[in-house]
């Protein structure tokens, strides 16, 4: 989730200048090069949509209409738009102090206290950078041309560059170096990627025509990190992966008096098809084979196997580890992700655009009874001041 404070404004003012019961927010567009440098500012922009999902491989997708502008090269450029909610001017005092002379010898210092009222101004928020697809022109009733353009971010550049021939990572290689190395190879080098120490116990290798994000992803998860994705300034992250359990929320969402929330809130549960033991394996070639086995026999958990009475077993297929540790962390990790999709919850907010991956929040909504923290899986908003944004979520549970 990206800070509040920004553009000199403090998280409290930003914030509550999202809250206020009349708010003003408009949006910008920047068209960048195929390197992201700024080319020039679109003003032929009139609407579209952002939407975030984890769940899928494209995690950042958007639309935009925009009118037919020549100065856009759809096969190298990228769109990057921009929030912008006005921050109105804040009271305050200041202080300034005067000598005075009394008598021709003798002064005494004088303090003046004057209200002042700190200037407004516009607070910004990136929302992603985008790659453009080529849709064909239109013209709408008065003959002005038009595009209907598709817009993914840069994990589309992963998923579209193929290994061309057989590819091996070597034993002994650093597993985040070997990421870096994938992501050159690509073009992207604006990259924020947490270091680590682990290195492949033994060579990986994939087949020709695999795709370069499949490798990462693949690299990342064996050491316990998030999927590779991209923050709103189309910076590639790679970070280690923590349970939602322990992290503080990010941000709370309530309905009370100064509450962004709609009243429309859904809550389900579907505890059905939700493991309740994991066991994985890794055997490969030149080391010894690995297993791991967790087994959720949480007493306060529904899904347990004392709750339930019964093992539901979900073999987690070609795992690979450096260690044994890796491995154990790996499968309590999986295990605790596939124990959220049983409690889930939908709501729509007044635009906030400060999500990025994998937020977690504290939500209090009385009319459901529910004070609980949450994950977020997917948000989606459309490009207009007024619009609503849909939030999807889940609960956090421990297992």
């Amino acid at each position: 989730m990206l800070s509040l404070a920004r553009n000199g404004f403090t998280a409290e003012q930003v914030d509550a200048a999202l809250h206020a019961p009349v708010r003003k927010m408009y949006f910008r567009y920047d068209l960048l090069d195929a390197n992201n440098n700024f080319k020039a500012a679109l003003t032929t922009v009139t609407g579209g949509t952002i939407t975030y999902d984890t769940t899928q491989q494209i995690k950042r997708t958007a639309t935009f209409t925009l009118q037919d502008d020549p100065q856009i090269n759809y096969l190298t450029d990228r769109i990057k738009p921009w929030a912008r909610v006005w921050v109105p001017g804040t009271p305050g005092w200041s202080t300034t102090s005067t000598t005075a002379f009394v008598q021709p010898h003798m002064s005494i210092d004088v303090t003046t206290v004057s209200p002042t009222q700190q200037p407004g101004g516009w607070a910004e928020f990136p929302l992603g950078v985008f790659l453009l697809s080529t849709p064909p022109r239109q013209t709408d009733d008065a003959l002005v041309v038009t595009r209907q353009v598709q817009a993914y971010d840069q994990l589309q550049i992963l998923v579209d560059d193929k290994v061309t021939d057989r590819y091996t990572v070597t034993a002994g290689t650093n597993y985040i170096s070997a990421v870096a190395s994938l992501l050159e190879s690509a073009g992207i080098t604006q990259t924020n990627l947490t270091p680590t120490s682990l290195t492949l116990p033994t060579a990986l290798d994939w087949q020709i025509g695999t795709d370069k994000l499949t490798i990462i992803n693949a690299l990342l998860t064996a050491i316990n990190y998030r999927t590779l994705w991209f923050d709103a300034d189309g910076v590639a992250v790679a970070e280690p992966y923590v349970t939602p359990d322990q992290r503080a929320p990010e941000y709370t969402y309530q309905d009370d008096s100064q509450s962004v929330m709609l009243p429309q809130v859904k809550y389900g549960l579907d505890l059905f098809a939700v493991p309740n033991q994991w066991v994985a394996v890794v055997s490969e070639t030149d080391r010894s084979v690995l297993v791991s086995n967790y087994t959720n026999s949480n007493a306060s958990s529904p899904t347990s196997t004392l709750s339930r009475n019964r093992n539901v077993v979900k073999l987690i297929q070609n795992a690979t580890a450096p260690d044994q540790t890796t491995l154990d962390t790996y499968v309590q990790t999986v295990a605790y992700q596939d124990s959220q999709i049983y409690d889930s919850l939908t709501f729509s907010t007044a635009i906030m655009p400060f999500h990025s991956d994998r937020d977690v929040f504290q939500i209090n909504f009385s009319a459901l009874g529910i004070s609980d923290k949450f994950e977020e899986m997917s948000w989606s908003f459309p490009l207009q001041a007024g619009g609503q944004m849909t939030h999807s979520v889940s609960k956090v549970v421990s297992i």
